[in-house]
C-alpha cells in the first residue's frame, strides 16, 4: 500500500481556485485521519499538478520525477500555511501573520530567481524548472499570495464536517458542504441515526 498512489478526482478538486484546492489535499481537515495524507510523493504532487489543470502532462511528469524530500517537505509547508491563511478568513478571524510572510516570502524567492514567470492569467514556470523543488514551491506560494489578494472573503468558506476551503459560488451565497455528494450526504446520513 506503500506504493499506492492518490486517484485525483472531481471531488478533490471543488475549492474554486488552485490554492483552496491545495490546501484541502489532505482527507480531513477538522478530524485528522490516521493516514490523512494526500500528497505522498512527488508523482501525487505531479498528479495534482495536473489534476488541477496547472500542468500539462510532461510539466507533471518533470515534477513526478524529482526525487528527495525536500520537494514533498516544501510543498506540505506551503499547503499548510496557505491552510492557516485561508481558514482563517473563512472563520471571519485575521490570517495568521506568519503562515503569510512564509507564503509571501516563498513567491518572492521564486520571482527573485527569475523561475517564475508573470503571466496575464497565472504565473508560468519553464520546463527546466517545473523539475526544481524551489521553484515549483514558489509558484504554489505566488498561486496562495494572489489568491488571498484576489478571492472574495465575504465567499470563502469552510466545510463545517471536514474542513475543506471552497469558494461559495450559490447564488444565495448559503452553500455550507464542501460537497454535497460526500459531506453533504454524510451529515445527512449521521442526523438520520440519531433520529433513529
Amino acid at each position: 500500500m506503500a506504493n499506492a498512489h492518490t486517484q485525483w478526482v472531481q471531488e478533490h478538486l471543488i475549492g474554486g481556485h488552485p490554492a483552496l484546492d491545495l490546501a484541502n489535499a489532505v482527507f480531513n481537515r477538522r478530524v485528522p485521519e490516521q493516514d490523512n495524507e494526500l500528497l505522498k510523493s512527488a508523482r501525487d504532487i505531479g498528479n495534482w499538478f495536473k489534476a488541477s489543470g496547472l500542468a500539462d502532462a510532461r510539466q507533471a511528469e518533470a515534477v513526478a520525477s524529482i526525487t528527495g524530500e525536500p520537494l514533498i517537505e516544501r510543498v506540505h509547508a506551503v499547503r499548510e500555511a496557505s491552510a492557516r491563511v485561508f481558514g482563517a478568513i473563512a472563520a471571519g478571524r485575521p490570517p495568521a501573520m506568519e503562515a503569510l510572510s512564509f507564503l509571501f516570502s516563498g513567491a518572492a524567492s521564486g520571482l527573485a530567481a527569475g523561475s517564475i514567470l508573470p503571466t496575464d492569467a497565472r504565473p508560468e514556470l519553464t520546463l527546466v524548472e517545473w523539475r526544481n523543488p524551489a521553484a515549483v514551491t514558489a509558484f504554489l506560494a505566488v498561486l496562495s499570495v494572489e489568491a488571498f489578494f484576489t478571492l472574495s472573503r465575504e465567499r470563502l468558506r469552510s466545510c463545517p464536517r471536514c474542513g475543506w476551503l471552497f469558494l461559495d459560488t450559490s447564488r444565495g451565497g448559503k452553500r455550507r458542504w464542501c460537497s454535497m455528494r460526500t459531506c453533504g450526504n454524510r451529515e445527512k446520513v449521521s442526523r438520520h441515526r440519531e433520529h433513529a
